[in-house]
């Protein structure tokens, strides 16, 4: 019954986004959108992923344009209150205007390339949260999957000996599972895997060609960025994986092990964790506590309790697949539903 109830659930919050959304895409063709950008109180950190140069969504759904960013950007630092996320803890807001902080996770190259640039052009403050693989990997997993899944012409595969067949959204599925689904709850050592099942797929792409899609910052632009007064370098893990749902003792050596390595690039005490997927529980944000992270951001509460916890904040993700007006109209309601 609980699956039953759960599946009812999802499909009755998908009902209500699409709704809600065809109801405010009505309200912009008919004139009436400025009713829904009209100014009000709230407070918001938003998260960003990718920049690249044309907003591509077939890849993942992470990855904004540049020419949205700035947009974007300008628009923000017209009507509403940017601060640092320094401020946006000490709770500097301003009076009955929408209060905003920047976050990136990931630490993709592609953030240093446009992002930046924009940032300081604008003078807008904003936090990193730098994913710490490159010694293993020159690329985060998901977007590895997420590229060679697209790409290649294999109709299935075999991964911890499970049958994953592709599906006309270009993911591989099995038992009703996505294979990135599967792979995120699994220790690095045994979902790395997925570079042996793809490697031929991989050099096949050319992956220079998607350089946009899958490089990181390197030590050197990561250190560029720690040494500006507008921006924070934070960690957000060592190899992106979900540390609920690896043993505990793995978890724990994710997060200090991508501390250390950001304290020795950057040359400073490194005080905020970002968690891979948004995906926390108390046994692990307190060992973040433990060792020396004194913030840690999530994307959406666990629990109610959870929001009372000052050094815990949740985040708005920014989506690439509505216009500027609309996601501005989302962000001033503060939720997509």
């Amino acid at each position: 019954m609980d699956i039953i109830s759960n599946s009812i659930g999802m499909i009755w919050i998908r009902i209500k986004y699409r709704l809600g959304l065809l109801y405010k895409i009505s309200l912009f063709k008919l004139g009436f959108g400025r009713l829904l950008l009209k100014n009000r109180y709230g407070e918001r950190i938003l998260l960003f992923h990718g920049i690249d140069k044309t907003g591509e969504t077939r890849y993942n759904s992470r990855f904004i344009s540049k020419t949205f960013f700035e947009e974007f950007i300008k628009y923000i630092t017209t009507h509403y209150n940017v601060i640092s996320l320094d401020d946006f803890y000490k709770k500097k807001f301003k009076k009955n205007i929408l209060n905003v902080a920047l976050t990136f996770d990931d630490g993709y190259l592609n953030n240093y390339v446009y992002a930046i640039p924009i940032l300081e052009k604008y003078n807008v403050h904003a936090s990193f949260y730098i994913t710490t693989v490159h010694e293993k990997t020159p690329y985060l997993w998901p977007d590895f999957l997420d590229l060679v899944s697209f790409h290649t012409e294999k109709e299935q595969v075999v991964f911890e000996r499970n049958l994953y067949q592709k599906s006309i959204k270009n993911e591989f599925i099995w038992n009703g599972v996505s294979l990135k689904n599967a792979a995120k709850v699994l220790p690095y050592d045994v979902l790395k895997l997925i570079y042996t099942v793809f490697k031929s797929d991989w050099n096949a792409l050319p992956p220079e060609d998607y350089k946009e899609y899958w490089k990181l910052m390197t030590e050197e632009q990561i250190m560029e960025i720690a040494k500006n007064p507008l921006f924070t370098i934070g960690a957000h893990g060592e190899t992106h994986v979900s540390l609920i749902d690896i043993p505990f003792e793995e978890a724990k050596r994710e997060v200090l092990a991508s501390k250390q390595k950001l304290e020795t690039i950057c040359k400073q005490p490194i005080t905020e964790f970002a968690f891979p997927f948004g995906f926390y529980n108390k046994e692990i944000a307190e060992y973040c506590k433990e060792i020396g992270f004194e913030r840690l951001l999530l994307v959406d509460y666990n629990t109610k309790e959870d929001t009372k916890n000052e050094a815990w904040k949740n985040r708005f993700v920014m989506n690439p697949y509505i216009s500027l007006e609309q996601q501005l109209a989302y962000l001033l309601k503060g939720s997509y539903f």
